[in-house]
């Protein structure tokens, strides 16, 4: 826009700060030459309307329905004093419009590559219906006051996604742009939008900056080369940003771990500390001993932090060379302790830590708050084999183990590295033994009271182990602690635990305090329990009578959870019927789903 703003000086021409704004726009069309007669009364109106109209009159210029020349001011009919400045502006108007209609249009940017075919299925009608209507509430406006009864939308897309994704469905092309914005404003739904969107989400994304995400790191992943094309992946790896270079070397270990890792080694004393670092925690997928020979060089690398994480790769294969030397230093700090009168465990700590424990990993300043011996036991025993302990303890299982007394008020600490060993080596009968019993309080059962490690250990364990065990601490001890151990188990979640998570919100209820409370248990209920559960739940819609002793309205907050709580399940019943193929929307009376079909999500 050219911006021109008129202020006459105070005088004889009667007006006074005069401020008059005439725009003209440019556009991406082409301008006359400068210096063109247009150009240069143009330039005069810019200068009269700066000095005003008694200091400077633009030369060449009549004034509509004056007859005479706007310069002079003589009797012979020119404009003057406010007719001067008027017809100043009445130019200003008529050489704007001038500007704006006279632009020639500029050269035609060359057409984008037609869209890549998808040869996926498309969705049903009713599942697209669907998912118009998961991305609209996904931008709605959050409802004033209290949530109500209603689903919230937001929160389902990301089950949708990965129903679409099990059956092979592609995206409606209409659906791309809400769906790119919709993984632009959350990064969970990422990957699952990127796969669900395929090459026709990538081909629209190079056409909008906002997306940009959609062409790095693993989002990209449908834009690698095929690990089989090595001239393609040479190229790539040597040319392409860090982001693609980490998605490729992913892409080709899952693969070939063995192309894999000597792809990185082609360049790995070429690349940057912390690209090495990013490079190196990649191995984790597919780890085995074949990686040993090049992990244990990195040991000596010149990043502590590459030397740190190379030590926990290798200590996650019980088998290596440096599993067997942290086995001597943990057999020598922890064994049965001799003198005492039942069997006990002992525990003498490192006192120094020298150059070849610094070699294997072990920092040799501990964190804020922690003392070097301690910091250095931990990273001792959590990097040995759990496969040594049981010889040096008599033949004892892991849950014996676990059950003997620590001397000298060493068993947090020790069972804390036990912790991280199990979850690190994978190992599910040290992380049963570690977990105890479901009814034993955390803070004195075995193991660790933080709920963050036990959320760890019941990873390793089976599903339905997982559901078990978790469904027995619901019933032990309610809801209050269970949301992070809940946050592990498979979806939907499998009986018992859908059951102890009913009926802990039931005891929740009849208790008296309010829902909020509970309101990330309900939150995990809605996505989580088996859309079957909706008829278990249908009794505790109701609004119940309050006792005296109950808080004012919390029955009438329960019961709208609970409403809000089943019609979520009925909705994501309604999504599950309408993504299943043909074949399995139209079961006959009597029939149901095949064997291999869980509950559904």
């Amino acid at each position: 826009m050219d911006t021109v703003t008129t202020t006459s000086a105070r005088g004889g021409t009667g007006i006074a700060d005069d401020a008059v704004t005439a725009r003209a726009t440019d556009g991406s069309g082409d301008r006359p030459a400068a210096g063109t007669a247009p150009d240069r009364l143009w330039e005069e109106l810019v200068t009269s309307a700066l000095l005003g109209t008694d200091r400077r009159t633009p030369a060449g210029f009549t004034r509509a329905g004056t007859g005479g020349d706007a310069r002079g001011g003589g009797p012979e009919g020119g404009a003057t004093g406010g007719d001067a400045a008027a017809a100043l502006l009445d130019a200003a108007a008529l050489h704007t419009v001038r500007r704006r209609a006279g632009l020639r249009p500029g050269p035609a940017a060359p057409p984008p590559e037609p869209a890549p075919e998808d040869p996926r299925a498309p969705l049903p009608e009713a599942a697209r219906r669907r998912l118009d209507q998961l991305l609209a509430g996904r931008t709605a406006p959050p409802p004033a006051g209290r949530r109500g009864a209603a689903p919230d939308l937001a929160e389902l897309l990301p089950q949708w996604l990965a129903l679409a994704g099990e059956h092979g469905y592609k995206a409606p092309p209409a659906a791309l742009p809400a769906l790119l914005d919709a993984a632009r404003a959350r990064t969970d739904l990422r990957a699952p939008v990127l796969r669900f969107a395929g090459p026709r989400g990538l081909w629209l994304a190079r056409l909008n900056p906002e997306w940009r995400f959609a062409l790095r790191g693993t989002g990209a992943a449908g834009s690698l080369p095929s690990p089989r094309d090595a001239e393609a992946v040479r190229a790539l790896w040597d040319e392409g940003l860090f982001a693609e270079r980490v998605a490729l070397l992913i892409a080709v270990r899952s693969e070939d771990p063995a192309a894999g890792l000597a792809l990185l080694a082609s360049t790995w004393v070429t690349e940057r500390a912390e690209d090495r670092l990013m490079f190196l925690d990649s191995l984790r997928a597919g780890l085995s001993d074949a990686d040993e020979e090049f992990l244990e060089a990195a040991l000596g690398d010149r990043s502590r932090n590459v030397r740190a994480t190379a030590a926990e790769l290798l200590s996650a294969l019980p088998s290596s060379a440096l599993a067997g030397r942290m086995a001597v230093r943990a057999l020598t700090c922890v064994g049965p302790d001799r003198t005492a009168d039942v069997p006990t465990i002992g525990v003498e700590a490192p006192h120094e830590c020298d150059a070849a424990m610094r070699r294997d990993g072990v920092a040799a300043v501990p964190p804020a708050g922690r003392g070097e011996r301690s910091w250095w036991l931990g990273r001792i025993v959590e990097s040995a084999p759990l496969s040594c302990w049981p010889a040096r303890f008599g033949g004892r299982g892991p849950e014996e183990i676990v059950a003997l007394p620590v001397a000298d008020e060493w068993r947090d600490e020790l069972h804390a590295a036990w912790c991280r060993a199990a979850v690190r080596q994978r190992d599910a009968a040290w992380s049963r033994a570690l977990l105890g019993s479901p009814a034993t309080p955390p803070a004195t059962g075995p193991g660790t009271s933080s709920l963050a490690e036990r959320a760890q250990l019941l990873s390793m364990l089976s599903p339905e182990e997982r559901a078990l065990w978790v469904a027995r601490f619901v019933a032990a001890h309610g809801l209050s602690e269970a949301f992070q151990l809940l946050g592990v188990c498979a979806v939907p979640w499998a009986e018992p635990l859908g059951g102890a998570v009913i009926d802990a919100l039931d005891s929740a209820r009849e208790a008296g305090g309010y829902p909020w409370s509970f309101s990330g248990v309900m939150g995990l209920a809605e996505r989580c329990l088996a859309p079957e559960a909706a008829r278990h739940l249908e009794a505790l819609t109701a609004r119940p009578d309050e006792a005296e002793a109950v808080v004012p309205g919390a029955g009438g907050y329960w019961a709208e959870a609970f409403r809000r709580l089943v019609s979520t399940l009925r909705l994501r019943a309604s999504i599950r019927a309408e993504l299943a193929p043909p074949s399995r929307r139209a079961y006959g009376d009597g029939e149901g789903p095949s064997p291999g079909e869980g509950p559904g999500r």
